[in-house]
């Protein structure tokens, strides 16, 4: 079997940066790209035709070269302070002189949008003080926006690029087994279509992201890579009226929030908000079906979706971050036969499910068909629940209108991240040669700080 100079373990931002910093350093060097999902160009949501998820095997939406972020509303933020914390390693001025360069990447394949939220106006201020008045922290950072539609097309002009510099990519096979010798990684075991194969190198980076982060755990338990619990996100993705979020949407594009609740000190955070956006399912297994939002750049709808999260850190004995929360999913997944739990606000204050007669005396129209109607109380812990409603009426004060009947609430999202993999400066974890980067490491949660993460590691490896 061929040996490779780098292999990247998922083909998300992590690997696809990764792999062009490579081939930028020196183009000699022989470089694989391996993922469970397939090609970008081949990576086709059924759901744009039939306009439902049809619960595919291997889920387009999440798995494939470019990662989840192709198929996201592919939003760049412009400083360390959003999208990981991979800077308490690194230091703060690292990343942010990495994250410039991913920009500038991003101008060299067709990208060159004006970020928002640079400069303040007045509205903003207003929001900013607001948030200030109400203890909660704004966290401001230069956003651009490529959109759904955008990010594929310059996530293709990349693939392609490191295609013509002679990038191998494994698509459609899934990460088994580490080969480790003396402490020192030799290469993977991959599987792929029922056999199994082997690819040799001296460099691993594991980059498989959300989606990947329990087979990331696995394989840290199975070839002792040192690693802690950290955290998961549990929460809802939320819809609103456009004209509700009209404020924030037309001056931050995204406002960031963090809020501790009064209640239980609890972290919350606003993620991911998607003006004129749609409802999005992802299948993460059988059973495990997690809403999500997408926008684009020229399809719109009237609608604003973001998610509200609750970061849920645990302490021992307890050791399975993963297992608690696919129970919650899969207890909300048994409630709807496999859709998203969906209820209004107005219904959930009211202590009643929703019906699909109640919805539709609402000023809003959901933009998905992929849930149903009912009860968030019946699956989402109380701990969570009383978490968000705080949070919400919160948020009212900063956006008037929020804490109406017209919130659409959304149930389950989870961000898996649990796995807290030991990297140094490098990436590099306690075994030589084997990397750590993006969401699945534990220190990254959004597309800066994974291409960072995957570019930094290379760096590293060059110089070697």
């Amino acid at each position: 079997m061929k040996n490779y100079d780098i292999i990247f373990l998922g083909g998300g931002q992590a690997g696809v940066f990764g792999a062009f910093e490579a081939i930028e350093k020196d183009k000699n060097l022989k470089v694989l790209v391996i993922d469970k999902g397939r090609m970008l160009t081949q990576r086709v949501c059924p759901k744009e035709k039939l306009g439902k998820c049809v619960k595919c095997p291997t889920c387009a939406i999440i798995f494939g070269v470019s990662g989840a972020g192709a198929f996201s509303d592919s939003k760049f933020n412009m400083d360390y302070r959003v999208g990981g914390d991979v800077h308490v390693i690194t230091g703060k001025s690292v990343v942010n002189e990495t994250i410039k360069y991913v920009a500038d990447v991003y101008k060299r394949f067709g990208f060159d949008e004006k970020p928002s939220g640079v400069e303040y106006n007045q509205p903003m201020l207003d929001i900013k003080k607001r948030c200030i008045e109400h203890d909660v922290q704004l966290v401001d950072t230069p956003t651009m926006h490529l959109g759904t539609d955008g990010s594929r097309e310059l996530y293709t002009k990349l693939v392609n690029y490191l295609l013509e510099s002679g990038v191998e990519f494994a698509s459609e096979r899934e990460a088994e087994e580490l080969i480790v010798e003396n402490g020192e990684i030799k290469g993977v075991v991959v599987s792929h279509k029922g056999t199994m194969e082997t690819y040799h190198g001296e460099n691993v980076v594991i980059g498989m992201g959300r989606s990947g982060a329990k087979k990331v755990m696995d394989l840290c338990q199975k070839y002792g890579v040192v690693y802690k619990t950290g955290a998961v996100d549990v929460g809802v993705r939320v819809e609103i009226p456009d004209i509700v979020m009209k404020d924030i949407n037309e001056n931050f594009y995204e406002a960031k929030m963090i809020y501790y609740t009064k209640k239980y000190k609890d972290r919350m955070r606003t993620f991911c908000s998607n003006p004129s956006g749609f409802i999005a399912a992802e299948k993460h297994g059988d059973d495990v079906i997690l809403a999500n939002g997408h926008a684009y750049k020229d399809k719109k709808s009237t609608n604003t979706n973001l998610a509200l999260l609750c970061t849920k850190t645990f302490t021992e004995p307890f050791n399975q971050p993963f297992e608690y929360a696919t129970a919650i999913a899969k207890m909300s997944s048994m409630l709807t036969g496999g859709k998203i739990l969906m209820q209004s606000y107005g219904d959930l204050k009211a202590g009643r499910r929703s019906t699909e007669a109640r919805l539709a005396r609402l000023n809003i129209v959901p933009t998905t068909e992929d849930y149903v109607a009912g009860d968030i109380s019946l699956a989402c812990p109380k701990r969570i629940l009383d978490n968000i409603i705080e949070f919400i009426e919160i948020h009212d004060k900063i956006t008037p209108g929020f804490a109406s009947s017209d919130l659409l609430l959304y149930f389950p999202e989870i961000k898996f991240r649990s796995t807290r993999i030991e990297i140094d400066e490098n990436m590099e974890t306690n075994i030589k040669g084997l990397y750590a980067a993006g969401d699945s490491s534990g220190y990254g949660s959004g597309l800066n700080i994974a291409a960072v993460m995957g570019i930094l590691a290379v760096r590293h490896i060059v110089t070697k």
